[in-house]
């Protein structure tokens, strides 16, 4: 994504042909969103923009590289189109003037908040969405107490709960491509963790039907209670090829259970994998990832674990 064209189309706009709106969302359900926009007074538009944009200003120079479930490279931010990431549709629906709420969310709401979005809409453009997680003082409203000082000598107790607006952006939004400057947050914000879980899913029925994992069932079931593995899987869905090769040539994963003394048995014809306990998750995932290797020169075994 081109970030400083982006920064130059907000910094640049007449706002006689713009639009800002705030939006307040909580998820309710898979699939289901509810969004909140109240009204904001010109000024505190345009203060808001101006702290997203210098936000965004620290990322101009910043690498790119695409999205990976299993991490982030140091020194890059990501990117991934928007029909990768399945919940954005149902998001930016929330928003519709349809079904948005034109208020402001009530005191039980606030609590259920899961981040707030920033729509810049430019004539002739499309539109630019900077996403944020929700700053709440759930704990402190809760537990304690939050305030300010008036005049010179009294401390008043706010009674409502409040949200807090840093500045600060989590994800950028324009022209079909989402730029992730937190790489957690496409998590929290889009609730991708579901998309892992499907994805993983889908990766471990092309395993299932290799037939080369004795106690399948329960290899899955510990597969998907794995967060960690169920991003690995994802990531393998993408690397169909590699478990191709694998199943096709299971004498060299019978070699590098042998080579790198895995803790993994073999049923009595040597055409399975016997799973017994979660110790070998790790293990049998990076091996349908084909993530084993010898190198040329020194002869030496390792695992390949890049993201």
């Amino acid at each position: 994504m081109d970030i400083q064209n982006v920064i130059s189309l907000i910094d640049e706009r007449k706002e006689d042909n713009s639009n800002v709106r705030l939006y307040f969302t909580n998820k309710k359900r898979k699939n289901s969103y509810e969004s909140f926009s109240p009204s904001l007074s010109e000024d505190l538009q345009e203060e808001i923009v101006k702290m997203a944009l210098n936000s965004l200003r620290y990322y101009e120079e910043v690498d790119q590289k695409k999205f990976s479930p299993i991490g982030q490279v140091e020194g890059f931010i990501e990117t991934i189109p928007i029909g990768e990431v399945e919940s954005y549709t149902d998001i930016i629906n929330s928003f519709r003037e349809d079904y948005v709420f034109r208020q402001s969310p009530n005191h039980k709401q606030i609590n259920d908040l899961n981040f707030y979005c920033l729509k810049i809409e430019i004539e002739e453009e499309e539109d630019i969405y900077l996403f944020r997680r929700v700053n709440k003082f759930k704990k402190l409203s809760e537990a304690g107490i939050i305030g300010r000082f008036s005049g010179e000598n009294d401390f008043i107790k706010f009674r409502e709960n409040i949200l807090g607006l840093d500045g600060n952006i989590d994800i950028l939004v324009y022209n079909d491509e989402i730029l992730i400057l937190n790489h957690i947050a496409l998590e929290r914000v889009f609730s991708i963790s579901d998309q892992f879980l499907d994805n993983a899913q889908k990766t471990l029925k092309y395993v299932e039907d290799k037939n080369r994992i004795e106690n399948f069932e329960a290899f899955k079931e510990d597969c998907l209670s794995n967060k960690r593995i169920t991003r690995i899987l994802t990531k393998i869905l993408d690397e169909q090829d590699k478990m191709e090769i694998v199943f096709e040539n299971f004498e060299n994963v019978i070699n590098v259970i042998n080579t790198f003394e895995l803790k993994i048995e073999l049923a009595e014809s040597n055409t399975k994998i016997i799973y017994d306990n979660k110790d070998q998750l790790m293990n049998i995932t990076y091996l349908i990832r084909d993530s084993f290797y010898k190198s040329i020169i020194g002869d030496r075994g390792g695992r390949d674990e890049s993201i």
